[in-house]
């Protein structure tokens, strides 16, 4: 197991990027920040992340775009997808989950529920879970 965490911080607005990623490499973890949908598409077909935090709402390509190439990409299996998002309708929910996201935070959202979810995949990502018959 990589000593690091790796996050991907997806979000186009440049002041909430750098304060997740701040709070997030402040708890320790790797982080990458992209500002747009093609370089999040670039930056995945280099490198493996552990957890995705995306946006809806990108330039270039979107996150729904970004979460459907995850989700078919066999090697990024493990990824866990957070969508961070203004975007409210339930069937933005809905639909981001059909792709396969799997957590949906609406915007303005707490920095301190951002890390608890994370910390909570991690802790859950570190188990192992045996089954007995």
């Amino acid at each position: 197991m990589k000593d690091k965490i790796g996050i991907l911080v997806v979000e186009d607005d440049r002041d909430i990027n750098e304060l997740i990623a701040y709070n997030l490499m402040k708890e320790g973890f790797a982080v990458t920040s992209v500002y747009d949908g093609l370089d999040a598409r670039e930056t995945l077909e280099l490198e493996k992340f552990d957890i995705v935090i995306l946006d809806i709402m990108l330039p270039g390509l979107g996150g729904f775009d970004i979460c459907r190439l995850i989700r078919n990409n066999p090697k990024e299996f493990n990824t866990f997808i957070l969508v961070v998002s203004a975007k409210v309708d339930s069937q933005d929910k809905l639909y981001a989950h059909i792709l396969g996201a799997d957590c949906y935070l609406t915007k303005p959202f707490s920095i301190a529920r951002l890390i608890e979810i994370i910390k909570e995949v991690v802790f859950l990502k570190n188990k192992e879970f045996v089954v007995k018959a």
